[in-house]
């Protein structure tokens, strides 16, 4: 097997650095290049700066939250169904943006590209130390550029709460990974409240109970996590039933994005992913949804990906479960990956395959941009 990519005697600083700016560099490229062709929208006037085409989308919502809060009122329709509402955004990256806004007085479109760059910034640092710890100092290099070109890379710097996320939930892998129970615990709660990954976060840490036990005097600790994580990922749908008055608040909210694919057909776990591929796909369902199966089959059973340890596969386990148990994947759902980010790892084993996936990824940039993230007309695939 080839060697994963090496900088020799380069500082450690300068190499995680450079992989910030270059990819930042690449990515804002993109951005600027479509902003310069974006024909009028709901969001912005035609060819937006920088700023303000990175704030269309979700980011629109952030905005809302970050300027007027949370509604106490639900959007009901004439036939009582909820609608889209701000409810289906966590607080803590509109609430962060909201403070920095306060304090130095710059606009949402501003403020929350700073945060969200600064964010991922010290997620390349946090996530470089899970990384050595689990593929050595130079695939660790490797891992982390893969991630930083990754087609949705663009996302890292516009005003969604992904690099935020990513942060805190690197935080808490190196404290599961170390064995810093206090840690770990600190940012939970900061990770579910960000974006929703606290009820696979819960798994992921009974997992690793449950794989750990015989011989362990942390059971406690791992336990007390689990709850830990288990009551974060349901603070949100608790918080949104207190203030709203209606205890599905939260889940409602959640569907009325599905409804434009799916009616107003019942929700139910784990048929998401079916009902998708029978919406894009029709007849070929059954091969899509074989194909997927077939892929994860074939990675999980590669050596790579075993060598990456118990902490980066039970998360990465337990989040692929409860995308498969809650989500309806359409466009978004690629963005929708980005928190299994240690399994870049098991490509940054390979040099040849870590510069190919770096390619592919700035390639695929162009495209997420322009299919995506551009608005053209009534555009019906959100990033």
């Amino acid at each position: 097997m080839n060697r994963a990519v090496s900088l020799g005697s380069v500082p450690r600083w300068l190499a995680l650095a450079g992989i910030i700016v270059a990819s930042r560099l690449v990515s804002t490229g993109m951005l600027l290049w479509f902003a310069n062709g974006q024909a009028e929208n709901p969001w912005t006037a035609e060819k937006p700066d920088l700023f303000e085409f990175s704030r269309i989308w979700d980011s629109h919502w952030y905005r809302i939250i970050a300027e007027t809060g949370y509604p106490t009122e639900l959007p009901i329709d004439g036939d009582g169904r909820v609608g889209e509402n701000a409810w289906a955004f966590m607080p803590i990256y509109p609430f962060l943006v909201r403070g920095l806004m306060a304090v130095t007085g710059a606009p949402f479109a501003l403020v929350s590209v700073v945060v969200s760059t600064i964010a991922f910034a010290a997620f390349i640092f946090v996530a470089d130390r899970f990384f050595r710890r689990i593929i050595g100092d130079s695939a660790s290099l490797a891992a982390l550029a893969v991630i930083a070109f990754a087609p949705v890379a663009p996302v890292f710097q516009v005003g969604y709460a992904e690099s935020l996320g990513m942060l805190f939930l690197a935080v808490v892998l190196v404290g599961l990974a170390e064995r810093r129970w206090r840690l770990a615990a600190l940012f939970i709660p900061l990770a579910a409240l960000t974006r929703p990954v606290g009820v696979p976060l819960a798994l992921a840490v009974l997992i690793i109970a449950v794989v750990a036990w015989r011989g362990r005097r942390d059971r406690g600790q791992l336990l007390g996590l689990v709850a830990l994580a288990g009551l974060s990922g349901l603070a949100w749908p608790a918080i949104a039933w207190w203030v709203t008055g209606r205890q599905t608040a939260y889940l409602d909210t959640e569907l009325a994005w599905r409804r434009p694919y799916t009616g107003d057909n019942e929700h139910a776990w784990g048929t998401g992913w079916w009902d998708s591929a029978v919406w894009w796909f029709q007849d070929a369902a059954p091969w899509v949804i074989g194909g997927l199966g077939l892929v994860a089959v074939i990675v999980a059973f590669l050596p790579a990906t075993r060598r990456l340890g118990s902490v980066a596969l039970a998360w990465s386990a337990s989040y692929l479960l409860y995308l498969v148990m809650v989500l309806f994947p359409q466009s978004s759902v690629f963005r929708l990956f980005v928190p299994i980010f240690p399994l870049a790892g098991v490509i940054a084993r390979n040099r040849t395959l870590s510069l190919v996936a770096v390619f592919v990824g700035i390639v695929g940039q162009f495209f997420w941009v322009k299919w995506f993230w551009s608005v053209e007309g009534s555009d019906w695939t959100p990033p």
